[in-house]
């Protein structure tokens, strides 16, 4: 397919110009009609002007606004392609991939100068959003309100009995072992865009609520452990 679209525009074997464009590649998916037009960004880097021209191995699937021009030099132009069928076809796999080739040339001239190609494809669904990340020193470290309440919650050791090596033989507080109880729970619920449950969406925690979680029971655990 290269080499038929080359001989057709008058190329030899000069075609050694690097051709810079953004994506790599066409996603569609099916169900989001949103990424049916999908926008192909050519870069001129070069000293000087340069026509470009966009060629489909399946050009009645598509539509493209200005398929062929001109680019100034050190600059870029944004060409809309929209896939016009965007229905996934599961008897022939090979219909959801289609093929486009990005030609260079010299202004003036009909010599191929550069190309490149990429990839267009349907996908099934939707695009799956990112889920947005935490900095681990961020995650690590709960509030200071958080903290605060913690430690409120704690039984104070007295000093001058952990200084003698005595240790408290009193009753635990029922509110720290309420807080354990809760801890542990909370830890068992399904990490919310992580673990897939049928629990309602409420019960869900974030990996960040589970870090603060972890440790306040961290907290509680080594005071239990002074009794």
């Amino acid at each position: 397919m290269r080499k038929r679209i080359l001989q057709d525009n008058g190329s030899g074997d000069d075609a050694i110009l690097p051709v810079f464009i953004s994506p790599s590649e066409l996603r569609y998916y099916e169900e989001d009609i949103k990424t049916h037009k999908q926008v192909l960004t050519i870069y001129n880097p070069y000293g000087y002007t340069l026509k470009y021209k966009v060629l489909c191995t399946a050009p009645r699937k598509y539509h493209v606004i200005e398929s062929e021009g001109l680019i100034k030099s050190h600059c870029r132009l944004d060409v809309v392609i929209r896939h016009k069928e965007p229905v996934l076809s599961h008897a022939e796999p090979g219909k959801n991939v289609d093929k486009f080739q990005i030609q260079l040339f010299e202004h003036g001239s009909s010599n191929v100068k550069g190309y490149k190609q990429i990839i267009s494809q349907i996908l099934p669904g939707s695009p799956r959003v990112p889920t947005p990340e935490v900095p681990l020193q961020q995650m690590g470290q709960p509030d200071a309100g958080t903290a605060r309440a913690t430690q409120s919650l704690l039984p104070q050791v007295d000093p001058a009995s952990s200084e003698s090596g005595q240790t408290s033989t009193g009753n635990v507080d029922p509110l720290v072992l309420l807080l354990v109880v809760v801890c542990g729970v909370a830890l068992l619920l399904p990490t919310w865009q992580v673990d897939t449950s049928t629990l309602p969406p409420y019960l869900h925690l974030t990996i960040h609520q589970k870090l603060v979680v972890s440790y306040i029971l961290g907290l509680v655990t080594m005071v239990l452990l002074r009794f």
